[in-house]
């Protein structure tokens, strides 16, 4: 048991990487300013999810809520999920003491966020993406505080604009501290060569990996990649091709000498990954945006094209919008993407100006404070709340809406 002094906050979202790198840079943050804190996670029990929060043992909670189906077997599904992990937030609520809750975003986040609402409890909602998603405009209605990564549209509701903060998306402090050398020793690459990272981001991405293989089959391509013709710098591969595709395309690597290739399934050492990146090919996730900023990468951006609202389209433009990244947009075949890829790809690997450029402009946009500044919120309306109650002006278990603050 807790002892009488320590802060409880609860952490909900989970699914991907980019739900829970926040989080996990907010609760880094957390632990800085009070040694007694004790973080609680509303998660998944997927793989991404067991992996980053191995070390939470008993306060990782993977819950049973599932994403909406899109016939009417899913949505019975996700409703059945829905209920039974409402069901467990609310009796969990009424019996542990909980000082203030970070919804991270997405599905997973919401069990947890509305339960917390529904009984007073702070909640701050962190929504980077520049398009804020189904399940991020439900927990709006919960959520005292919204964090932002860049500033809603003009025509968003006068409510969200009355709770934005716009700070950032909450980055780990490490990020961007390894030198070079360390960060080649670390991934087994070789430091004297420019590395071209390739990332579907924590999931993997399928069209990307694709793309990669129909390019490396292009003869011209693959000199390029080795200083020949108007190239002068020699350049290897960092593959992360996610768990789905990984084990077959590192065969692949493994099979052929015409390029340097590393392939992992996923990568822990993302501070390493981004000190060796000196370009990018990737998906257009809000924390993969927010990384490229942070650490001064040049970037091409191929956004997930399956979105119903295409936010990873509106966060690309973000970075194309001050020349931090070019965007190609999906044609979800690789012959059609390496088509769209290889001119782009060529003038980078070829002109290092264009790459220096992009990568300042990125830097440009970087947010570094933003895990800090989300913390110091979460802290002080937890000790705002847990003073009310010591006092008696509320109750723990009284069902009430916290005024915005």
């Amino acid at each position: 048991m807790d002892g009488p002094r320590s802060i409880r906050i609860l952490m909900a979202g989970g699914g991907t990487g980019g739900h829970l790198y926040p989080g996990l840079a907010v609760a880094e943050q957390l632990r800085r300013r009070r040694a007694d804190l004790h973080v609680v996670w509303a998660a998944t029990p997927r793989l991404v999810d067991r992996r980053l929060l191995a070390n939470f043992g008993r306060d990782y909670v993977p819950q049973r809520v599932i994403p909406p189906g899109r016939n009417p077997i899913g949505w019975l599904a996700f409703y059945r999920a829905w209920r039974h992990t409402c069901r467990f937030w609310d009796r969990y609520l009424r019996t542990e003491s909980v000082d203030a809750v970070l919804a991270l975003g997405g599905y997973a986040a919401a069990p947890a966020a509305r339960a917390a609402g529904r009984r007073g409890i702070p909640v701050g909602l962190v929504n980077p993406d520049a398009l804020a998603g189904a399940a991020n405009r439900y927990l709006m209605r919960w959520a005292q505080r919204i964090f932002t990564q860049w500033p809603f549209p003009t025509n968003a509701p006068e409510v969200w604009r009355q709770r934005e903060a716009t700070v950032g998306c909450p980055l780990r402090a490490d990020l961007h501290a390894l030198p070079r050398a360390e960060a080649a020793r670390r991934l087994g690459l070789d430091a004297t060569r420019l590395t071209w990272l390739v990332t579907g981001a924590s999931l993997g991405a399928t069209s990307i990996n694709d793309a990669l293989l129909a390019l490396l089959t292009d003869s011209e391509f693959r000199a390029a990649l080795n200083g020949a013709g108007q190239a002068a710098e020699k350049w290897q591969i960092l593959h992360l091709a996610g768990f789905q595709q990984g084990a077959a395309i590192r065969a692949l690597a493994a099979g052929q000498k015409a390029v340097l290739w590393r392939v992992l399934d996923y990568c822990d050492d993302m501070p390493a990954a981004w000190a060796m990146a000196d370009l990018a090919l990737s998906r257009a996730g809000a924390g993969t945006c927010a990384e490229l900023a942070a650490c001064g990468v040049p970037a091409i951006l191929l956004p997930y094209p399956f979105h119903r609202d295409q936010h990873q389209q509106a966060n690309a433009q973000r970075l194309c919008s001050v020349g931090a990244a070019w965007m190609v947009l999906d044609a979800a075949n690789a012959a059609g993407n390496a088509r769209q890829l290889k001119p782009l790809l060529l003038k980078l690997l070829r002109d290092a100006k264009a790459r220096r450029a992009m990568g300042a402009a990125a830097q440009k946009l970087a947010r570094p404070d933003a895990a800090a500044t989300v913390a110091d919120w979460l802290l002080a309306v937890a000790e705002e709340r847990r003073s009310a109650v010591r006092t008696g002006k509320i109750r723990a278990d009284r069902r009430m809406r916290l005024a915005v603050r």
